[in-house]
Order: C-alpha cells, then structure tokens, then sequence
C-alpha cells in the first residue's frame, strides 16, 4: 500500500468525547507508518548499494527498489518529521489537563521543530509551492491539511471543554485554520531570516486568539445572543 493510499483509509467521525482517543490512535498509526517507510527504504538501499555500489547508487533507484515515487517520499519523509510530531502536539492539546499551560507547550515545540527539523520544514514549503501551481499535488496538499485541520479543530473544542469556558465564536475549523495559518506563517519569516522569530511568540499569538475567542462568546453570552458554533448546529437540526 503506498503513502498516498494510507492516507485516504481515513477513521469516521466520531462524538467529541472520542477526539482525545481518536486522536491518540492517528499518532501511533502515523509513528508506525513512518518507521515501516523508513525500513523499507533502509532495506531498499541496502540492497541497491550491493548491486550497483555506493557511487552508481541513486535516490530515485533507492525509492523505486521501496516501493516509492519521488513523491511517495516526499510524503513519508512529511509525515514523519512535520506531521506525525504536529499530530502529537494536537493529541497533547486534546488531553492535557487544565492546569497544564499551552502555549509553552506550543512554544517549545516550536522552537525544537525550529532547531531539528529545518530542513524538513523547507521540504515542506517547497511541496507547497508545487501544489499551488500543479492540480495533482494541490489536491493532495489540500487533503494532507485537512486532516490535520479536522483533528486540531477537535482538540480545541475538547480542550475548551476541559476549560469549563464558552463555546468558541466561530466554526472549530475556521479557529483551527488560523492556527496553522499563524504557525505557518511564523515557520517562513524564520527559514527566511533565521533568527528574526523569537519561539516564544507562537505562544503568545496562541494566547490572543484563545483569549479574543473567550472574550467574543462572554460578551455574546452577556447580550444573550448565541455562539456561532451552537446557532449553527441549531439551524442544522432544523434543516434535519
């Protein structure tokens, strides 16, 4: 089964009392992916290095010999350093207890991905500059992000919950996509001028949008008006 055949064996939705769990699931799912690509691709070359020795021996001959596409790799190589760590962060994010503080969390995670994974991360900018202009890979692009926006948008509702604060304003997803937007736009200005972002700003971008949310749903709660979130599942019930 290839990377991209993986990715569409996707679980069904589930009640927000599931997400942690869920969640969970995905990231051991995505670690073990990622350690049986890396496995066949050891093999893979172990075995094209002894046919036709270290020189002679291509990257392209090595996938071929795995099993892999050029963009089969470039998948799993994603997968394994930007997606599955991402994938655990949000499960953290779905579970951790109130007390636990967030946006260190976030931040430090920022600053290791800055630290260890630079190259993996302008891997992942050139695969999203290719998909802007090819139709093929745009699509699996949007498909990647959308399954991770799904499973942010879970965590925060779930970790909303465990906050005892009021529904968020806005659809889940669209309060996810600004994340990622935030996250991703940080990632750039950084691997353009390395240096210029300190880690603890993601942080702190994270703490104004959760506290503009809190802030938006107390003060419709004061006027008595609905959230968005709960206006909207009303009106689907009633579309029903």
């Amino acid at each position: 089964m290839t990377v991209s055949e993986t990715r569409k064996s996707r679980t069904p939705r589930r009640s927000d009392g599931d997400a942690g769990a869920r969640l969970d699931r995905r990231t051991r799912a995505a670690r073990a992916q990622g350690r049986e690509a890396r496995d066949e691709l050891l093999a893979a070359a172990l075995r094209v290095f002894a046919r036709s020795g270290y020189r002679q021996a291509g990257v392209d001959e090595i996938a071929a010999e795995a099993g892999y596409s050029k963009e089969e790799l470039l998948l799993a190589l994603l997968e394994e350093r930007i997606d599955a760590p991402m994938r655990e962060r949000v499960a953290l994010l779905a579970s951790a207890p109130p007390e636990r503080d967030m946006s260190a969390e976030a931040t430090r995670a920022f600053a290791r991905q800055l630290d260890t994974q630079r190259e993996a991360m302008l891997l992942e900018r050139e695969y999203w500059s290719l998909a802007i202009r090819d139709p093929e890979l745009r699509a699996r692009y949007a498909e990647r992000q959308t399954e991770l926006r799904r499973d942010l948008a879970a965590a925060m509702q779930a970790r909303a919950r465990h906050l005892g604060t009021p529904d968020l304003t806005m659809p889940a997803e669209d309060a996810a996509r600004i994340v990622m937007s935030i996250i991703g736009g940080l990632a750039v200005d950084e691997l353009i001028e390395p240096g210029s972002v300190r880690p603890e700003l993601l942080g702190e971008a994270l703490a104004l949008v959760y506290a503009g949310l809190v802030a938006r749903a107390q003060r419709r709660a004061a006027t008595g008006l609905p959230s968005s979130s709960r206006s909207r599942g009303h009106a689907e019930s009633r579309a029903r």
